[in-house]
């Protein structure tokens, strides 16, 4: 009798049927991450054995059948991500199996039962974030001693929050937020803030959105030293920020924003070494920027927005080159900006609006190649805008609106064919609008009223959707009548034809000058980017689905829920890959690297110059690089169907003959094309094949690749960490690197496909290996290698899957002949594979 059934990730629609509930036995019921519809049958009631049942990522309603909390064996309980509605049978909350219960993301309402906690001493997972839950947080879920991970964010709790979650000695993820809960009282040794500190193995605290209204204790320094998030953001909270905050030296993430919070920042915090988010922004600090917030060297995200903060910005920011986004917007910051903040060459956003700021914009600006967002308005900056913010090709919003600027605006501002906001009004400008901003592809803000611009305002491109408002109070302005400006005359908007022409030459002489500067400059970032790039996602040339989009460190640290062990899909010699969910829905497969090794740094720098090279359908597509002295990532595609090692070796995944077939062509394809460009896989195996969604093969990993010029591409000697039952022979012997290696390891790979066989199988000792176990079959007992499962059905046809994969066999031996002189290339290769494939299956 059936015990398990797995069926994930193929895309399934219309409704579980009821005759689910006639499988007696099963004991494992998997169908997430499909389209499935409908309500979840009762008859599930009849399945007194089942230990774990996986229904989340679907389209489910309804409510979920009282029946399931008779399962008396139930261990685990995913129904998360689907529209489910009614309440939670209580019963549920009396099964002392359960492990972990999780139906975050429905529409469950209702109540929690008073009594939860008392009958599940082995829940360690209790995730029903994002419901229509209320009532009170009963006190007695402490009782679930095991209770590690507590999610009841997004819901509509009431009262005090428990004290006694204290008890919860296991407790690592707790998190609250956006409920109506509030504390009883800080100051109390009793309270739910100080009995916390009994939890020493907790990670992450979030009650950001309740209306707590409290004043943190300085209790909250004796926390778990383990603690990485503490999240506070909108809680009425107020007082100090308590000194002793400094104790949490494991903090990354740190956020109080939009509470009322007064006095000075403490110092203290320049403590907390490994804090890479600090948000403050919205309070009452006053005081002034400390000079220990430069300690803070692995700081991405720093926002002190919205307060009373006073003095100088300090020059030793300039430092923190991991920064990435900075708000100091809305204080009453003064004196110039420090000329070392312009090092911060890879930040991405920057907001120092309304403040009282003085001096000129220095040209260094253009130092900030990769920034997406500056906000410099409502100062007292004076000069004019300097033109190499022209070198700031990824800028897509720029306000430097209410300064007292003077002077053009720089024709080099129509390199910035990305922007999407400019904001030039309440200066001293003069001059005419650049008419090449009419090539704008993106621009959908543009304001330079109160200014003193002359000349034909253009009207073509974005132009043609702007309004009066955009050119106000500009009198020497003319153009279209609906922008109520005075028509042009005959000779306004055109110039002298010397004068237009002497323009135009300067101009083309200007713009080839700066574009061989860039492209120089360019070349030099190039080489040097990888040891001194921050954490952020660059754009890259290479193939996207998304080739404009970013993701920054942060978002791909939440996507994984923090890099998380359940996450984790695949370890390897340089790097971890994790799964991820951002926040558009969109999966991906984030590959991080060793950042204190030398060889993952290469490894790194490798694979970012292999795919600025290659576009192939059946190679693995990265989407963006995150790169930083503390953080390197590709970020890549997510590939549903995992390894074709984990098809060919793990018992519960099957491939037929025709998909064993395709997935070794389109490999194929993959390699020849690398070839092709003179690129060295050098590790062809299994585990770095991927297969979509639709069972399409995609060619991965290529940390120890060789890329080399055409002229050497045939014999070069190095020294990798190939896969032993790969490498092949004149690798191991002299350190020799070709394509025939690539050749030899692809014909070891279409032995293991058909054969099921590993090189590395416990069978093959001494003399005997996979390739001198095929070479003995040949040509008459080919049926003792072939995988038993292809021979399982359909019987009529085992000869001609014996002759179709006979030739396989002696292809694979061809690709993995002891001299590379006598194999093949990957063009004949892939050319026989398609010949076998067509004569058999035609």
């Amino acid at each position: 009798m059936l015990k398990k059934l797995y069926l994930d990730h193929n895309n399934f629609n219309g409704e579980i049927p009821e005759k689910i509930g006639s499988l007696t036995k099963l004991e494992n019921l998997s169908m997430s991450t499909n389209y499935l519809t409908g309500s979840i049958p009762s008859s599930l009631g009849n399945c007194s054995l089942l230990q774990d049942i996986n229904f989340s990522e679907n389209k489910l309603t309804g409510a979920i059948p009282l029946v399931i909390g008779d399962l008396g064996s139930l261990q685990i309980l995913r129904m998360h991500d689907n529209f489910l509605s009614g309440k939670i049978p209580s019963t549920l909350f009396n099964i002392s199996t359960m492990k972990a219960l999780t139906m975050f993301a429905n529409h469950l309402s209702g109540t929690l039962p008073s009594t939860m906690g008392l009958f599940l001493p082995n829940l360690m997972e209790l995730l029903l974030g994002e419901n229509e839950l209320d009532g009170i947080i009963p006190s007695s879920i402490s009782n679930a001693s095991k209770l590690a991970f507590l999610d009841l964010s997004d819901n509509s709790f009431t009262g005090f929050i428990p004290s006694s979650l204290g008890n919860l000695r296991h407790l690592q993820g707790l998190n609250l937020a956006n409920n109506h809960l509030t504390i009883e009282s800080s100051t109390s040794e009793s309270s739910f803030l100080t009995t916390l500190a009994n939890c020493k193995e907790l990670r992450k605290v979030v009650l950001s959105g309740n209306p707590l209204n409290i004043t943190l204790p300085t209790s909250i320094g004796n926390l778990s030293t383990s603690l990485e998030q503490f999240l506070a953001n909108n809680c009425n909270s107020k007082g100090i920020i308590p000194r002793e905050i400094s104790n949490l030296t494991s903090l990354i993430a740190l956020s109080l924003a939009n509470n009322q919070f007064s006095g000075n920042i403490p110092t203290t915090i320049g403590k907390l070494e490994k804090l890479q988010v600090l948000y403050l922004q919205g309070n009452k600090l006053q005081g002034t920027i400390m000079y220990d917030l430069c300690r803070l060297r692995s700081l991405a995200y720093l926002s002190f927005g919205g307060n009373k903060l006073v003095g100088s910005i300090p020059e030793c920011l300039g430092n923190i080159t991991s920064l990435q986004s900075l708000n100091l917007s809305s204080n009453n910051l003064n004196f110039t900006i420090p000329s070392t903040f312009w090092n911060l060459k890879y930040i991405l956003t920057i907001s120092m609006s309304s403040n009282f700021l003085s001096g000129f914009i220095s040209s260094d600006i253009g130092n900030l190649t990769v920034v997406e967002n500056i906000d410099l308005s409502s100062n007292k900056l004076s000069g004019e805008i300097p033109s190499s913010i022209g070198n700031l090709e990824s800028l897509t919003h720029l306000s430097l609106a209410k300064n007292g600027l003077h002077g053009p605006i720089p024709e080099s501002i129509s390199f910035l064919k990305g922007l999407e906001f400019l904001d030039l009004s309440y200066n001293n400008l003069s001059g005419v609008i650049p008419k090449s901003l009419e090539k704008f592809l993106y621009l959908q803000h543009f304001n330079v009223s109160f200014n003193g611009l002359e000349g034909e305002i253009p009207n073509e491109g974005p132009f043609s959707n702007f309004s009066a408002k955009s050119y106000m109070m500009n009198y020497a302005l003319c153009g279209a009548p609906r922008l109520l400006v005075p028509h042009c005359k005959s000779g306004t908007g055109a110039q002298p034809r010397f004068v237009f022409i002497l323009k135009l030459t300067i101009s083309l002489i200007v713009s080839i000058l700066l574009a061989y500067y860039i492209l120089l400059w360019s070349k030099f970032r190039k080489r040097n980017m990888p040891s001194i790039a921050p954490n952020l996602s660059l754009k890259t040339s290479f193939p996207s689905t998304e080739p404009n989009r970013r993701y920054t460190y942060l978002e791909l640290q939440q996507a994984t829920d923090w890099f998380s062990e359940d996450n984790l899909i695949g370890i390897g010699h340089f790097s971890s890959v994790y799964k991820g969910k951002l926040k558009d829905g969109k999966e991906v497969a984030i590959k991080a690297f060793n950042v204190e090794e030398e060889t993952s740094l290469r490894s790194f720098d490798l694979e970012c110059e292999v795919f600025s090279r290659v576009s192939h359908p059946n190679l693995v597509r990265t989407v963006c690089i995150s790169n930083s002295i503390n953080f390197k990532a590709l970020v890549m595609e997510y590939m549903a169907n995992g390894s074709l090692e984990k098809w060919l070796h793990t018992h519960k995944y099957d491939l037929d003959i025709l998909q064993r077939f395709d997935i070794m062509i389109e490999t194929a394809k993959a390699v020849r094309y690398l070839h092709q460009r003179c690129i060295i896989h050098c590790d062809i195996k299994p585990s770095n094949i991927i297969l979509d969604e639709d069972m399409v093969a995609h060619v991965s990993d290529f940390s120890i690749a060789k890329i080399q010029p055409v002229s050497r591409i045939r014999t070069i000697q190095s020294k990798l960490m190939c896969t032993i039952g790969y490498v092949a022979p004149e690798y191991g012997r002299y350190g020799i690197v070709s394509a025939s290696m690539d050749v030899y390891s692809f014909g070891i790979l279409l032995m293991e496909t058909f054969t099921g066989k590993k090189p590395t199988h416990e069978m093959f000792t001494g003399e005997m290996n996979l390739r001198r176990w095929v070479i003995e079959s040949l040509p008459c007992e080919v049926e003792r290698v072939i995988d038993p499962s292809l021979l399982q059905t359909e019987e009529e046809n085992n000869d001609v899957y014996m002759k179709c994969i006979s030739s396989v066999m002696r292809l694979a031996l061809i690709c993995s002949a002891e001299s590379p002189s006598e194999r093949l290339n990957m063009r004949d290769v892939e050319e026989k594979l398609n010949n076998i494939r067509f004569s058999t299956f035609r």
